[in-house]
């Protein structure tokens, strides 16, 4: 019993990963003969959303698109904004995505938190791209005085960069000062040692 299942699910996995390009092409011939018999309207909206999946799948983002847009003219829900919201991110259309998802969240409470998530992620990717068309410039619309003094000006008449320098060079000196005596001792105890 277990080989059978083995095998069966191993058929599956081998006819489903094989061709699979002309499986979706079939599929959304399939989708089209249906949309076209189908009477009412939710069930149309359904099959634009099904038919929009395969063709992001088959990375024709527009076609997508055009079938998220007649599903949500057919059957207006928060969750199609979001898949569509989903969709304007990966062709880096954000400000719509943040409608979709604004309208998602507002229509169907219960997805505001991934809602959110595209909605920091938009906002996030529309600050990047509005710095990058805006860099930061700074402006110096006053004349600069020539004469003014900085405070490195008056530390350095004051004598304070001076003052660490000497100070600075007295602390070298001590320390050569303290190699020279402890190598002069190394050298001193090594020649007093008797020989054997």
């Amino acid at each position: 019993m277990l080989l059978r299942i083995f095998l069966f699910t191993l058929f599956l996995l081998i006819s489903c990963t094989t061709g699979v390009a002309e499986n979706i092409n079939d599929i959304i011939a399939q989708l089209d003969l249906k949309i076209s018999q189908a009477n009412d309207s939710l069930t149309k909206s359904n099959l634009h959303i099904f038919r929009a999946r395969n063709f992001n799948r088959m990375n024709k983002q527009n076609a997508a698109l055009e079938d998220y847009n007649l599903a949500l003219e057919l059957n207006h829900q928060g969750w199609i904004h979001l898949e569509r919201c989903s969709l304007l991110m990966g062709m880096g259309e954000y400000e719509l995505a943040l409608e979709d998802a604004k309208a998602a969240k507002q229509e169907v409470p219960t997805l505001a938190r991934e809602a959110d998530r595209y909605i920091a992620r938009a906002e996030t990717e529309l600050q990047k791209r509005y710095e990058k068309k805006n860099p930061l410039t700074i402006v110096m619309d006053t004349e600069v005085d020539p004469y003014r003094k900085s405070r490195f000006d008056v530390m350095e008449e004051q004598g304070v960069f001076a003052a660490r320098a000497m100070k600075k060079a007295s602390i070298n000196q001590q320390k050569k000062v303290a190699r020279l005596q402890r190598k002069t001792a190394s050298t001193s105890s090594k020649s007093k040692r008797p020989k054997s």
